[in-house]
């Protein structure tokens, strides 16, 4: 008859919890597809890191894939402008969010799989999508024109000292309840 030795039950489960460690770096990407669409149609946008460098620029609707991580540690930060003619420009900030399966390395083992999806930049998901709605008669689909428009409009707004009040914040948002 054979028996299970407790003892090497206790080996392997020391053994192979070390191996779980770094869920989300196994588990999830450290870049995520983002859907960039306008409810009015086609339109021009510009997507810039928190260097504010033109990381891509496109028309609607788009995936691009974008790093979910700015440094070790940071979550990315994007400005996405949605070119529209007069006033109808509009601007995003996309943010990256804690990625849940970074609990699975606090509830599995704690601090040294967390350090490796921190450092790495798995520990952040990007959300889906992002939407505007600049509508379809003030839309440029025109790639020159559009950036043209959102050049122009960004610097009246960086003069202003402020963005305009149509900013909305996109983030990643986790189905987990918030921890306590």
């Amino acid at each position: 008859m054979n028996s299970v030795n407790p003892k090497s039950c206790l080996l392997v489960i020391v053994f192979c919890v070390p191996l779980l460690q770094g869920c989300a770096t196994i588990a999830s990407s450290r870049e995520y597809p983002v859907a960039f669409e306008n409810s009015g149609g086609k339109t021009y946008f510009a997507i810039h890191d928190q260097k504010n460098q033109l990381v891509h620029q496109g028309v609607t609707p788009e995936q691009v894939t974008l790093p979910a991580k700015s440094a070790p540690f940071r979550p990315a930060k994007y400005n996405v402008t949605f070119a529209g003619a007069g006033e109808f420009t509009q601007h995003r900030e996309l943010h990256a969010g804690v990625d849940p399966w970074t609990a699975g390395n606090i509830l599995v083992g704690g601090g040294l799989g967390a350090i490796v999806d921190g450092a790495t930049g798995a520990m952040f998901k990007l959300p889906a999508n992002v939407n505007a709605d600049v509508p379809a008669q003030y839309a440029i689909a025109d790639p020159a024109q559009g950036a043209r428009m959102a050049m122009r409009h960004s610097d009246a707004v960086e003069q202003a000292g402020a963005w305009q009040p149509d900013v909305r914040r996109v983030e990643y948002q986790s189905a987990l309840p918030p921890s306590r």
